[in-house]
């Protein structure tokens, strides 16, 4: 339940079925996080994160995987670049 504009709205609640393909994307999706949270400066670590990434993509092959392959890499990269 949300309060929108005043007026209280139902929602929904969906919860991926524990074993569900969404639900296996997201377990895997959170271990490269914690893989690849914190970037460091070798190459090899960015090829890792590369081939990790890609290879997630390839495992669910939708647009959805995709950006969240995307997403991950971009904010190591904007941590690499901020030193942070």
């Amino acid at each position: 339940m949300i309060v929108l504009s005043g007026k209280v709205v139902e929602m929904a609640e969906v919860k991926f079925k524990k074993g569900s393909e969404e639900w296996q994307m997201f377990m895997d999706y959170w271990d490269l996080c914690q893989k690849f949270w914190e970037p460091e400066r070798e190459d090899v670590w960015w090829e890792m994160l590369i081939s990790e990434t890609d290879a997630f993509y390839k495992k669910y092959g939708t647009d959805f995987a995709r950006a969240l392959a995307l997403v991950l890499i971009n904010e190591a990269e904007r941590k690499h670049r901020s030193g942070s």
